[in-house]
């Protein structure tokens, strides 16, 4: 399934390659792309200020969620992304 057409939107969220999804209502898609975003979007901050903060800007700090929702949201995302890129996430000792 895919709800952007082409998918050629930067911004664009398609979940037609993401394993295990099959079929999803609309409320459904806009809960994963939302999940996506949020992710996206606090990994994207924290990833600046960690550059900053390796460059001697100590006084940033990194992303604090606003709401449980945000946080829920994130951690979503965070496995539709693993989930996505076929990664686990889940830590295996050898």
């Amino acid at each position: 399934m895919s709800v952007c057409g082409d998918g050629s939107s930067p911004l664009c969220t398609c979940f037609n390659n993401v394993p295990g999804i099959k079929f999803m209502y609309y409320g459904q898609y806009q809960d994963l792309a939302t999940a996506w975003e949020t992710f996206r979007r606090i990994e994207l901050y924290n990833s600046n200020v960690s550059t900053l903060r390796g460059d001697g800007y100590s006084d940033v700090n990194y992303y604090q969620f606003v709401t449980n929702q945000e946080q829920t949201f994130y951690r979503q995302g965070g496995t539709l992304f693993f989930t996505y890129l076929n990664y686990s996430t889940i830590v295996e000792k050898n």
